[in-house]
């Protein structure tokens, strides 16, 4: 899309298992270009994105994004703790795959949360990082011991990189300003080989991102690059082109027919202003994630 091209190295994970993605957050942009290796090795369908909570209320993508059950967080753990177990013990208990993708540095690489993070490292005799923030660990381990109450098969931890070592923002695409390149980094862990106690994870968490900074710093200093590229077969890129060109089409199409649509008729008009402020009310009570949580049973999925 937009002429960029995707790179993905390491490991090929397998479709349709149940797992967690993390990733380093160089952007604000990041959960948006994985679409790209989910096309490709998962299923769009399946993913579901951790995000923070102020994306929810976005008019037209904040409402979709509730009815696919995506988990917004005001980033306050006790605010956040009963929401979330809520959403992941729905996950476990219902019969569709899922793939959850978070971000263990909880924001994007800028010079204030940079900032933030070598504090922290300081406070704690850890090293400041240039290329990576330190993670936190709370969230990250919740989800893995919550998650493994169900069908868990394994963490895949992505290292993204880009042509251009730059914060895009959501403008940036607007004004046709792109990476040229996106790597993607793969290696996949079972979760049969993890640690299966809360300290390990945490101490297996910091060892990843301390490889991440490693890996990340090779390749913004050597020519941007983590490895060989991953041979894809021929027909899985032109699955992914006649997917994009698809939907691209058929998106086209209806916006194009609702806004003729709209001109002609009042009562389309009147419909799509009822529609608009009906989610717009919903999205400020809670939204329709949480209207369908409370419409499910009881939950009693006890954590380790």
């Amino acid at each position: 899309m937009f002429g960029v091209k995707i790179v993905i190295t390491g490991d090929k994970p397998p479709k349709n298992e149940n797992s967690i993605i993390i990733m380093n957050h160089r952007c604000r942009l990041d959960w948006m270009f994985y679409w790209n290796v989910a096309a490709r090795y998962g299923g769009l369908q399946q993913e579901k994105i951790i995000m923070k909570h102020e994306l929810k209320h976005i008019p037209g993508p904040g409402w979709a994004m509730q009815n696919a059950l995506y988990i917004f967080l005001k980033r306050r753990w006790e605010q956040d703790e009963s929401y979330l177990n809520t959403v992941l013990s729905y996950y476990v208990s219902s019969p569709d795959n899922f793939q959850l993708l978070l971000f263990p540095e909880g924001t994007n690489f800028e010079d204030g949360s940079k900032s933030k993070s070598d504090l922290f490292a300081q406070k704690n005799n850890l090293p400041c990082y240039e290329y990576v923030l330190h993670p936190r660990l709370r969230g990250f381990t919740y989800c893995v011991e919550k998650l493994r109450q169900g069908r868990l098969n394994a963490i895949h931890d992505v290292t993204i990189g880009y042509s251009k070592n730059y914060c895009f923002k959501e403008m940036d695409l607007l004004r046709g300003n792109v990476p040229d390149e996106i790597h993607f980094h793969i290696q996949r862990y079972s979760n049969v080989d993890l640690p299966q106690d809360v300290e390990g994870m945490e101490k297996w968490c910091r060892e990843q991102w301390k490889n991440k900074e490693e890996r990340l710093r090779k390749f913004y200093t050597q020519g941007h690059r983590f490895e060989p590229p991953t041979e894809l077969a021929n027909e899985t890129e032109t699955t992914v082109r006649h997917l994009f060109v698809r939907w691209i089409l058929i998106w086209g199409t209806f916006m194009i027919c609702t806004f003729i649509l709209m001109y002609m008729s009042a009562q389309v008009r009147w419909f799509v202003f009822i529609m608009g402020a009906t989610c717009f009310v919903l999205s400020l009570c809670g939204g329709t994630d949480k209207l369908f949580l409370l419409t499910q049973p009881p939950l009693r999925i006890k954590t380790k």
